[in-house]
C-alpha cells in the first residue's frame, strides 16, 4: 500500500483526494489505486479533525515535518501557494515524492525553486490543477490540435484578486493552465483590466490578454459574479472549436496522473516549464492591474 500524507486541511481538496483513496462507498473511489491517505497536518485543529473524519484518515500530526517517516509521498493541498515552498522543501530534499496542488506557488521565484529542488534531488514531483485532466478538458485539447495551429484562444473561469490566498492565481490558475495546455508556453507579455466592483471585497470581473512572440494571443475572462463554470474557445488556421467544460470528474482523473508520477512511473504529464509559466502569468495579471501597464514575463 502506497502511503500518502496531506500537508494542509483548509482546502476541500483534502476531502476530495481522501475520498478517492480511503472511502470505498464513495462513488469516486479508486478501488485499484493501491494507495491510502494515512496522515494529515493542518494549521487549524478543528478543520483538520473534520477533514480527517470525512476522509477516514487515521493519523493527525502536530507539525508539517511530522509526516516524515510515516508516508511514502505527500500531497501539499494548503490553499495559499505562498506557503508551498516551505512546506515541501524538506520532503523534496529527503527524496519523498511530492504533489503540489494548485497553484504551485504565488511567486515565480518560489515556483522555480520547487522545480529545481525536485530536479536536484531526483525526487518524483508534479503539480497541476486537476481541471486539466477532466475528460471534457482533454476532449477540448484533442479537438484544438486539429485546427492547424491555435492563433486565438479564449478561456473563461472564476477568479478574484482580493482573497486571503495569494491573489488572482489562487483560482485563475485553472484557466491559465487550460490556456497553456492548449497554446503552449512562451508568452511574451500580459495586460489586464478589472471592471467595477461587484462584491463586498471590491472584486470586479477581469480580462487579461496574453501574447506570444509569433502573434498568437489568448484572452482570460476571469469572472466574479457570473455563472460558475469553465468554457474555452480555440480559433485555428483551419477552423474553430468551443466548449463548456464539465469538470465533475477532475479529481478522479487527476489522481490517475498523480499516483504513477509519485511512484516513479511517469512525469505526471505537465512540463515543468508550464508549471512555472502559469505562476508567472498569475503574477503578471496582478502586477498589470496594480500598475496599469503591460507586463513582460521575462521580468518575472
Amino acid at each position: 500500500m502506497f502511503k500518502i500524507g496531506l500537508l494542509g486541511s483548509d482546502s476541500s481538496h483534502a476531502e476530495r483526494f481522501s475520498e478517492l483513496l480511503n472511502v470505498p462507498d464513495h462513488p469516486n473511489y479508486l478501488a485499484d489505486a493501491a494507495a491510502r491517505v494515512v496522515a494529515i497536518w493542518g494549521e487549524d485543529a478543528e478543520r483538520t479533525r473534520q477533514a480527517a473524519a470525512h476522509g477516514r484518515i487515521e493519523t493527525i500530526v502536530d507539525a508539517p515535518g511530522d509526516l516524515m517517516g510515516q508516508v511514502d509521498a505527500v500531497f501539499c493541498v494548503t490553499r495559499h501557494g505562498g506557503k508551498h515552498l516551505g512546506l515541501v522543501r524538506p520532503y523534496l530534499e529527503a527524496k519523498i515524492p511530492v504533489f503540489v496542488d494548485k497553484p504551485l506557488a504565488t511567486e515565480p521565484a518560489d515556483a522555480r525553486a520547487i522545480v529545481a529542488l525536485a530536479e536536484q534531488h531526483g525526487t518524483p514531483f508534479t503539480s497541476f490543477s486537476t481541471v486539466r485532466f477532466s475528460a471534457d478538458t482533454q476532449a477540448f485539447l484533442a479537438q484544438s490540435q486539429t485546427l492547424g495551429g491555435v492563433r486565438v484562444g479564449v478561456y473563461t473561469g472564476p477568479a478574484s484578486r482580493r482573497n486571503p490566498y495569494g491573489g488572482v492565481i489562487f483560482y485563475a490558475i485553472h484557466s491559465i493552465e487550460l490556456m497553456l495546455m492548449v497554446q503552449g508556453t512562451g508568452i511574451e507579455w500580459v495586460q489586464a483590466l478589472e471592471g467595477p466592483a461587484v462584491d463586498a471585497q471590491g472584486n470586479g470581473n477581469m480580462t487579461a490578454i496574453c501574447a506570444w512572440p509569433d502573434g498568437a494571443t489568448a484572452t482570460l475572462e476571469l469572472t466574479v459574479d457570473a455563472d460558475y463554470g469553465f468554457r474555452a474557445l480555440a480559433l485555428g488556421k483551419d477552423g474553430f472549436h468551443c466548449a463548456a467544460i464539465d469538470i465533475s470528474d477532475c479529481y478522479r482523473e487527476g489522481m490517475k496522473r498523480i499516483l504513477p508520477c509519485l511512484r516513479g512511473e511517469g512525469d505526471g504529464g505537465v512540463p515543468a516549464a508550464q508549471m512555472v509559466e502559469a505562476v508567472q502569468v498569475g503574477k503578471a495579471i496582478d502586477r498589470s492591474l496594480d500598475e496599469n501597464r503591460r507586463i513582460y514575463l521575462k521580468d518575472l
